[in-house]
């Protein structure tokens, strides 16, 4: 295959973000890189909750900037990155200066709540109203630092990946 620039998905939690792109890297035969699962291998942690008890958000936020850093210059990769990466500029800028595409998957948050509700691995998620504003205040993040949005309310991973492919 030719060599191609990074498809990033970045989406509030739930979006689909690490499904779609595990199905993606499969269509393409390129590597997928889950920026959560880098997370938890650097720090030394097994999930979001050992994460944010060992350093909290700090913590987090920069060994996401250290992550997109190291990857954002290879190529051929899918990246499906943590919901709240669009709270560091500098990470997005990371990708896109590397001619990476930035794909928002975009779904309402009465989507997001029904596919988490029985979610106990994000620490952030909560169905309530504090949750609802981290969605409100992300969503136009998203929106700006998109290259292509794609709606993927009531729609399968199939037809998304089909979407992310005739987007490309």
């Amino acid at each position: 295959m030719s060599c191609m620039n990074n498809i990033i998905f970045i989406g509030f939690m739930g979006s689909g973000k690490s499904t779609v792109a595990r199905r993606l890297s499969q269509c393409l035969s390129i590597p997928w890189v889950e920026m959560d699962a880098l997370v938890y291998q650097k720090t030394e942690t097994k999930n979001m909750h050992e994460v944010f008890a060992k350093g909290g958000e700090f913590l987090l936020r920069t060994t996401e900037i250290a992550i997109a850093q190291e990857y954002a210059s290879q190529k051929n990769l899918i990246i499906s990155t943590g919901g709240g990466v669009v709270l560091n500029k500098i990470i997005l800028d990371f990708f896109k200066q590397a001619g990476g595409k930035v794909i928002f998957l975009n779904a309402t948050f009465d989507t997001l709540a029904k596919r988490l509700e029985k979610d106990e691995e994000r620490p952030l998620f909560k169905k309530d109203t504090n949750t609802k504003k981290l969605y409100e205040f992300r969503w136009p993040l998203y929106v700006n630092y998109a290259d292509e949005i794609l709606n993927v309310d009531n729609q399968s991973v199939d037809d998304i990946v089909k979407g992310v492919l005739n987007g490309l």
